[in-house]
């Protein structure tokens, strides 16, 4: 019975530290994996930044590298956001749901919001508005398409980069609801602690 009970405990702890080890590996894919639902994730706005920059891709049509800059971009946005994590505690609800607390090294959100918030977007835009014209003319509208999503990716992750990496992280205490749910254990619950 001990055995038992500690494996469930075991895979209720392993589902939270897996959904803090992918933010902090950027794979938001991957961290939604242990939600129960996507929405209840303290970064559903940056899966959503995510989803919405994937459809725009999609209806540009660029090639797979610009995508995969996109891509790569937001893990590591999203690597700058989530610094670490510690489980640090486990308190036995039922035989099919756990409250596992983590302490966690993340950004605020309001720093987070005025950081990026203060990067001038405008003059990239001036900057770059000659050179889309003269590869839309030379070269035609996809590639000139192709190019400015390109030049964007990297401006986006340069200059969001910039911003980010210099914030001071702070700690915060989370509470994590965590039920069996089809034999996987999933975080049903995410709240801070003040």
């Amino acid at each position: 019975l001990a055995a038992c009970t500690s494996a469930k405990e075991s895979g209720a702890k392993n589902a939270v530290n897996s959904y803090y080890v992918a933010l902090e590996e950027g794979d938001l894919d991957e961290a939604g994996n242990y939600l129960s639902d996507t929405s209840i994730g303290s970064f559903d706005q940056l899966k959503e930044v995510e989803d919405e920059m994937d459809s725009m891709l999609e209806q540009y049509n660029v090639s797979d590298a610009t995508k995969k800059l996109f891509s790569d971009g937001v893990k590591t946005l999203v690597k700058y956001c989530i610094k670490s994590h510690k489980i640090t505690g486990t308190q036995k609800v039922s035989d099919t749901e756990y409250k596992v607390t983590a302490e966690t090294s993340v950004l605020n959100s309001d720093d987070i919001t005025n950081a990026i918030s203060s990067i001038d977007s405008n003059s990239f835009l001036t900057d770059i508005s000659s050179q889309v014209m003269d590869k839309y003319t030379n070269e035609g509208e996809a590639a000139a398409t192709e190019f400015m999503m390109s030049q964007m990716a990297t401006w986006l992750t340069t200059n969001f980069g910039d911003a980010l990496k210099n914030l001071q992280p702070s700690t915060q205490t989370v509470t994590a609801t965590v039920d069996l749910k089809d034999n996987n254990w999933l975080i049903t619950n995410l709240s801070e602690q003040n």
